[in-house]
């Protein structure tokens, strides 16, 4: 008898997920936040996002095209990654509707507005990717919506007028703790080529190290050119190089025109194109963050680029030349970069002297400004994104508590059926029915 009463409960139960999706295998939903559900689309959607994100950095820094789930970021699997990513991100835009909701801030019709035109775009030009997908309109439409409920109550704590604003003299003074304020000029060296079996050539390297022979003394005869000049006064050192560099480029133009009349300057124009105006012209990736053309000051800090002057303005921007780079928080990955070991230099360096560097990819001459002497504008001109800078840590800790006090139970049918691996595979083949 009790053996077919358990049969009948088994049968019952059966029964119940049968007719009941939503109590026994709804992956319309990721997760409950008390008796609310999160909509599996928004789970799906940050996945998206980020593996978009993940794979354009793999590619830009490392030439990745393919193989993505073979990868790692930040130590882990990339699909285990992508998972923990999306999941996390899922349970803070939910931690956020609440306190947003809870503090009864509310997003203004402009930011309404904002949003649908930015749904109605995308769903132009994307929506029938997204929906292959299995993201709905709305859920992206909840996506921007909880992005802008995070910016709002960052805002409510930290801008001005805010529970806990950042004041004036605090902004400046970190401002004096952590960045520096410097002007440089490069001279990139020269690789040897090499040949069939990636071994450099005896010649190539003869002809590289000539030019970076040439390199390195040009770089001394500014250098020299540069001493008891104050940093402010050190843009016509610039102004000088710059001249320097277009006279190179328009004889090396010249020399290439001429030798491509003449069968017998071919040698000519070999040794030209190694020469050290060609690589002070050229543009790498490593020697972007340095190189004098670039007036945008590069760190791993999102207020680094000068935007003190209006570009509408017909005022010549008296910061064009220099940078001011966040060293003070930089970790230790950061300062191993390029430019991370450019500003440990400055950040050793008097100010108002003029000093030789070098690295694998060039010869510099550096000299460190006074950020006290510019801190006040700009701190006034860059306050939006140095908040974000001083403040975003203190905020993410906010958010994670509140994450921890909701009552969030996540749907595994939901999370083990979108996979990244499955996303993926349906991105790759939307696109191939699209060729």
């Amino acid at each position: 008898m009790a053996k077919a009463k358990k049969i009948t409960a088994a049968l019952t139960a059966a029964l119940l997920c049968t007719a009941s999706l939503t109590a026994c295998s709804d992956t319309s939903y990721v997760m409950t936040v008390g008796d609310s559900k999160i909509n599996a689309g928004i789970y799906i959607y940050n996945e998206l996002t980020e593996m978009s994100y993940q794979m354009t950095m793999m590619y830009y820094q490392n030439g990745i095209k393919k193989d993505y789930f073979d990868q790692k970021v930040d130590g882990k699997a990339f699909d285990e990654y992508l998972s923990d990513y999306a999941l996390t991100a899922t349970k803070e835009y939910a931690a956020v509707v609440d306190k947003f909701n809870e503090l009864g801030l509310t997003l203004s019709d402009e930011d309404i507005k904002s949003i649908n035109d930015s749904i109605s775009s995308t769903w132009d030009s994307q929506g029938e990717f997204y929906e292959s997908e299995g993201i709905s309109k709305e859920s992206v439409k909840l996506a921007l919506k909880g992005s802008k409920m995070r910016e709002e109550l960052f805002d409510h704590y930290y801008a001005e007028g805010g529970e806990e604003a950042v004041s004036d003299d605090e902004m400046v003074k970190y401002l004096d703790d952590n960045y520096l304020r410097y002007k440089s000029i490069s001279f990139a060296k020269t690789k040897a080529s090499t040949d069939s079996s990636s071994s450099a050539t005896d010649s190539s390297t003869d002809s590289a190290d000539a030019a970076n022979e040439e390199a390195k003394a040009k770089r001394d005869e500014f250098l020299e050119k540069a001493q008891g000049v104050s940093f402010d006064d050190f843009d016509s050192i610039i102004d000088e190089y710059n001249d320097y560099v277009a006279s190179k480029k328009a004889s090396d133009s010249s020399s290439a025109t001429d030798s491509d009349s003449s069968a017998s300057d071919s040698s000519t124009t070999s040794d030209d194109t190694s020469s050290v105006a060609e690589s002070d012209t050229s543009s790498t990736a490593s020697d972007d963050t340095s190189s004098v053309s670039d007036s945008t000051a590069e760190s791993s800090s999102a207020a680094d680029s000068d935007s003190s002057t209006d570009s509408s303005s017909s005022e010549p921007d008296p910061y064009a030349n220099e940078k001011m780079a966040n060293y003070g928080e930089m970790d230790d990955s950061q300062k191993d970069t390029t430019n991370g070991k450019i500003l440990k230099e400055v950040s050793g360096m008097s100010t108002d002297v003029a000093t030789a560097f070098e690295d694998d990819n060039a010869y510099y001459i550096l000299i460190k400004g006074d950020v006290k002497d510019r801190d006040t504008e700009y701190a006034k001109d860059n306050h939006e994104d140095l908040l974000k800078e001083m403040k975003s840590d203190e905020f993410q800790k906010k958010l994670t508590s509140w994450v921890e006090k909701l009552d969030i139970k996540v749907n595994n049918k939901a999370i083990k059926r979108y996979t990244p691996k499955v996303v993926y595979d349906k991105q790759t083949e939307y696109y191939s029915k699209k060729k």
